[in-house]
């Protein structure tokens, strides 16, 4: 690998990391690219127009937590170029690579001795007054949950268009398997291989005691409608961009054409970094 990019999250790194992780790789032969508007903020690297950055990197090492690496996701998979995550956050299940471990990285992608998880991502749909009112892609989850107020919400879920229940609960979720281990682990699913082909319906605090998570084919379709007039119920695509939803809203998701393109370094299997991780999050 000759030609790399680098995205930050600049909140996390103001450029200096950015700028030592540019000049390890021109040590290791390896050119260092960035969007021209993130270079117009940090003076590192060299810069390129989004797509011709897109179109011309290798890989893409992405400075952050989950959260930028979630974001940054879904414009690389347009281009089906795949991501390497630098950890800058607290858990890190996507980001791999820790500071400490980026001259190993780096070697790594020099010598093509890494290996690349294609993931699975979510298109979801907004249709409001029957017209499709806005269209989403998640890696992690599609979320439907209520916004400030502490009190439940009423929505019925579909699969196939075939009635599957009635939803009083703080929310629900239709995840990825690699959203599995994300805000729907948090509400009692089940985790799930990376490498499997499904999606998994989450209810959020559910107020019946009969509501379990559901994981059903790839190939489905899952429609959750509104079913509720209160205005403080939002829909959120894996945590960060968030619509206002309303009464009769159908929330449609299923699996995208795209795939998210992880680089893994290194011998760690799913179940390693599923139990450092959970242990971290209990220490």
């Amino acid at each position: 690998m000759k030609q790399i990019g680098i995205v930050p999250n600049l909140t996390k790194d103001d450029g200096e990391l950015t700028a030592i992780i540019a000049k390890k790789a021109e040590y290791y032969g390896i050119k260092c690219y960035v969007i021209d508007e993130i270079y117009e903020e940090i003076k590192v690297g060299i810069p390129l127009s989004k797509d011709a950055f897109y179109n011309r990197c290798e890989a893409v090492l992405v400075l952050g937590g989950d959260g930028t690496l979630l974001r940054v996701s879904k414009d690389a998979a347009q281009y089906e170029v795949p991501i390497l995550g630098i950890n800058m956050g607290r858990l890190g299940f996507l980001t791999a690579i820790e500071i400490s471990e980026i001259d190993t990285a780096l070697r790594h992608l020099r010598n093509n001795t890494y290996s690349i998880e294609d993931r699975m991502m979510l298109k979801a749909q907004l249709i409001r007054d029957n017209k499709i009112y806005d269209e989403f892609v998640a890696l992690n989850d599609i979320a439907i949950a209520k916004g400030s107020y502490a009190r439940i919400i009423h929505l019925r879920a579909y699969i196939n268009n075939a009635f599957v229940n009635f939803y009083p609960a703080d929310g629900i979720l239709v995840s990825s398997p690699t959203g599995s281990t994300a805000y729907s682990l948090s509400a009692g699913g089940p985790v799930i291989t990376p490498n499997m082909e499904c999606l998994l319906l989450t209810p959020i605090c559910p107020h019946v005691l009969n509501i379990r998570p559901i994981v059903t084919s790839a190939d489905d379709e899952i429609k959750i409608m509104i079913d509720d007039d209160k205005k403080d119920i939002l829909l959120t695509v894996d945590g960060q961009e968030g619509i206002k939803l309303f009464k009769e809203d159908q929330i449609i998701v299923k699996k995208d054409e795209g795939r998210a393109k992880l680089i893994r370094i290194g011998e760690q299997s799913f179940f390693d970094i599923l139990r450092n991780k959970l242990t971290e999050r209990l220490s």
